[in-house]
């Protein structure tokens, strides 16, 4: 009863209102629910934006480590954008169930091309997830695993803090830059041929090609990545 009380005071002082059309009551109406669907994404390598593949290009694979990317939509699409702000930073469990629908609604476009993977988060660094209190690519891991039917591991640790890609221009990053980010999870015995990499936004790349990396100087094949958005080039 207390919960239900505290929750409409929440809501009589802070009105929610639909990501998609902005009514008032919700945060993801009926009507959104059944209409709304994002722009499709490009099939491009991640990095140059360039090709017909999410393959990363040639070019681009002389001087990184990921293999190639699936992306859930554009990070510049605004409802995307804000449901990922309202799970992300607020905590909004609403939010976090509506982008689990969208995923299971996307999977087919999201399906790694590999056939014997595992997925494994881009983990948060631990003084990062205490703050925050959870880790948004190790829920989106477990949704991953769930989706796909495939087994979820804890491959990487973050060995340092570092400042949020997506609050830097597209200028200042640099592909490399963040090179010895993460250690290998030194608990497991051996690790897997083929992984599919977890994290909720791409933006230069920087961070998940550092945790390829790392992934393929301990023995692993190939390293793919899943995202639910991708910024611009």
């Amino acid at each position: 009863m207390e919960s239900r009380i505290s929750r409409l005071v929440i809501e009589s002082l802070f009105p929610r209102f639909c990501l998609g059309c902005h009514t008032e009551g919700t945060l993801w109406c009926l009507t959104c629910s059944t209409t709304w669907w994002p722009a499709p994404v490009r099939f491009d390598c991640p990095f140059c934006g360039k090709g017909s593949m999410s393959f990363v290009c040639d070019k681009c694979r002389d001087e990184s480590f990921l293999d190639g990317l699936s992306v859930f939509a554009h990070y510049g699409n605004p409802v995307v954008r804000e449901a990922i702000h309202q799970w992300k930073y607020i905590g909004d469990k609403t939010a976090q169930d509506i982008l689990f629908r969208w995923l299971v609604r996307g999977a087919p476009a999201l399906q790694p091309p590999f056939s014997n993977f595992v997925f494994a988060p881009i983990p948060l660094h631990i003084f990062k997830r205490r703050e925050r209190g959870f880790d948004q690519a190790g829920i989106l891991a477990d949704w991953c695993g769930q989706i796909f039917n495939r087994p979820v591991f804890d491959l990487l640790i973050r060995t340092r803090q570092t400042k949020s890609q997506a609050q830097k221009s597209h200028e200042v990053r640099k592909l490399g830059e963040l090179d010895g980010l993460f250690s290998i999870n030194s608990q497991l015995a051996e690790f897997p041929d083929e992984v599919v990499l977890c994290d909720d936004v791409f933006t230069s790349g920087a961070t998940m090609d550092s945790a390829a990396r790392c992934l393929k100087e301990h023995g692993v094949k190939r390293v793919w990545g899943i995202v639910i958005a991708k910024g611009n080039m």
